[in-house]
């Protein structure tokens, strides 16, 4: 592991936070994952990965890109990485953390992108999802995501459901088959 860089990335989310109130970020659905837990997570993953697959990592939700770290410190077969962050006030500070380490990072939202083509897909999802609640989503962009899910699911949503139940869904769109997909959810 890159102390250096991990050390950088936690700063760096202090930094960030403190510059946004508690009330924004609840509104916002950004709550970011502690260091230690994302080395779990993805310690956990990696278990279900065989040892001679190569990786190709997607974080739908980077903010700082605390999975992505702990995924270096693992050091398994990387291949491919790639995360989307729709906040600049992370994303462009993300960007400029990771530029050297093959990172795709894209700033834009995740559920409006397109898919890769199959053989780009991803087999190992790690992601904290935005925990906007289904009062704080409007009714234009309710009514878009339960659009998409049918179409790709076959499964319909209420209008109820938190941005993180659309996150998951739509990502099965980016899935590799046999991919392994770790989501944090609140419930």
């Amino acid at each position: 592991m890159n102390v250096t860089v991990e050390q950088t990335r936690v700063s760096l989310q202090k930094t960030l936070d403190e510059g946004r109130s508690a009330q924004v970020r609840n509104r916002l659905g950004q709550f970011a994952t502690p260091g230690q837990l994302a080395r779990d997570v993805v310690r956990c993953g990696l278990k279900f990965v065989g040892p001679d697959v190569s990786i190709r990592f997607l974080d739908p939700a980077f903010g700082t890109g605390s999975f992505y770290s702990a995924l270096l410190e693992a050091e398994p077969s990387l291949s491919a990485a790639a995360g989307f962050e729709i906040d600049s006030h992370y994303g462009v500070p993300a960007l400029e953390l990771w530029r050297k380490s093959g990172l795709q990072l894209t700033l834009s939202d995740f559920t409006k992108a397109a898919p890769p083509a199959p053989k780009e897909a991803f087999n190992f999802i790690i992601c904290n999802p935005p925990y906007v609640r289904h009062h704080h989503i409007s009714k234009e962009e309710k009514e878009r995501l339960q659009r998409l899910i049918p179409e790709f699911t076959g499964a319909r949503i209420r209008g109820l459901a938190g941005l993180y139940c659309y996150f998951m869904l739509l990502a099965h769109r980016w899935m590799a088959p046999d991919a392994i997909a770790r989501w944090f959810v609140p419930s």
